[in-house]
């Protein structure tokens, strides 16, 4: 063989090497830029849906609340006209049932806010005590409902203290709400332990049940719409919202809290780092 056919095919060779080097760059390129416009869709595809999701939790905060508040209303005004004794049971049992849709209504666009990452807090300078105090009120009329009693021990708080009061009164209202309405007979216990830790105070409330106890994977419980086995769920009712709205609520406050069983019944516990403020601001 020649050396001008060994240049050629060196030549030859070469130029392949090259042309396939290429191919496999553009095919490298080509493949990153679908891959990228691609993801812009899908990003795009997102933030169009969750817009429209928030566009339709807001809207549902307003068609849903304002007929359950004309309503509210109207059932008050009948209250006020002086009804007969008859009339007056079927008054207290329609204002009881629309209290109790208002606040299922509140907890679906509440958890529907929580997983948009939408859900508001105010935290303020606040004396945590007499939203504690009104929360046990309301929860010892709801037990006596039910025949339950509500024993409270609260350790004394300094006052004020940066928090948002009214959200994590909420998540202890879910959490008290689910202990009564899994407790047939007895005594639902609530408790606050609190210790001053430099400039914060840690606190630990505990709300115990005589209840059926809780189950070892309790935490799949935090899902929305997750409830306990099917014979519970027919005798108390409910949607599975409380303890994913409870736990969503306390992350957002920078709070925490657990499931366990103990000796008759579970213990629900929450604890929280708060910051004491100067009563003087």
């Amino acid at each position: 063989m020649s050396e001008t056919h060994l240049v050629l095919i060196f030549v030859l060779a070469t130029l392949g090497g090259v042309m396939m080097a290429w191919l496999t760059l553009f095919s490298v390129v080509t493949a990153k830029s679908r891959i990228i416009r691609e993801q812009k869709r899908a990003l795009e595809a997102e933030q169009r849906l969750r817009r429209a999701q928030e566009s339709f939790t807001d809207n549902a905060h307003h068609e849903l609340r304002t007929p359950l508040q004309i309503l509210a209303s109207h059932l008050q005004l009948l209250q006020d006209m002086d009804p007969r004794p008859e009339q007056e049971q079927i008054l207290r049992l329609a204002q009881t049932t629309a209290t109790q849709l208002g606040r299922l209504v509140q907890g679906l666009l509440d958890l529907s806010s929580l997983a948009h990452g939408t859900l508001p807090t105010r935290t303020a300078l606040t004396d945590l005590g007499p939203h504690l105090t009104w929360l046990a009120r309301a929860s010892a009329a709801k037990a006596a409902e039910k025949g339950l009693d509500l024993s409270t021990a609260f350790d004394p708080l300094p006052k004020p203290l940066h928090c948002d009061a009214s959200r994590l009164c909420q998540a202890l209202d879910a959490l008290l709400d689910n202990a009564i309405g899994f407790t047939d007979r007895g005594t639902i216990g609530f408790t606050l332990k609190a210790r001053p830790e430099g400039s914060d105070w840690f606190l630990r409330f505990e709300i115990t049940d005589q209840g059926p106890g809780i189950a070892l994977d309790w935490e799949r419980l935090l899902r929305p719409f997750e409830q306990e086995e099917q014979g519970f769920r027919r005798r108390r009712g409910g949607l599975g919202i409380g303890l994913p709205l409870a736990a969503g609520i306390l992350d957002l406050l920078g709070g925490r809290m657990g499931l366990e069983s103990i000796t008759g019944g579970t213990r629900a516990w929450v604890e929280i780092r708060l910051p004491e403020g100067d009563p003087r601001v």
